[in-house]
C-alpha cells in the first residue's frame, strides 16, 4: 500500500543527490545567483518532511480512525503539547 510512495520519494532523493553529484552547478552563474543540486535547498527538505507527516497522519486516520488521537493524551494530558511537537520533529 505505501510502496509507491516511499519508492517516489527514493527515486526523488536519489535522482536530486546524483544531479548534485554529477552535474557542476557551480560553475553555471545567474545574474540572480547560481544552481544548485535540488536536495541542497531547505524548502525541498521543509516540503519532502510536510509530505511524510501528512502520510503518518492519513495512515494513523484511515487505520484508527479519530481514536488515533487519544494517544496523545494517553500517558497524561499534560503531555498534550509535547506529542504533538514530538509527531512534527519526527521527519526532521
Amino acid at each position: 500500500e505505501w510502496i509507491p510512495f516511499i519508492g517516489t520519494l527514493f527515486f526523488f532523493i536519489f535522482g536530486c543527490n546524483w544531479a548534485g553529484a554529477i552535474i557542476p552547478w557551480k560553475l553555471i552563474e545567474l545574474p540572480e545567483g547560481e544552481f544548485a543540486a535540488p536536495t541542497n535547498d531547505i524548502n525541498t527538505t521543509v516540503a519532502l518532511a510536510l509530505l511524510t507527516s501528512l502520510a503518518y497522519f492519513y495512515a494513523g486516520l484511515s487505520k484508527k480512525g479519530f481514536g488515533y488521537f487519544k494517544r496523545y493524551i494517553q500517558p497524561i494530558p499534560l503531555l498534550l503539547p509535547i506529542n504533538i511537537l514530538e509527531d512534527f520533529t519526527k521527519p526532521l
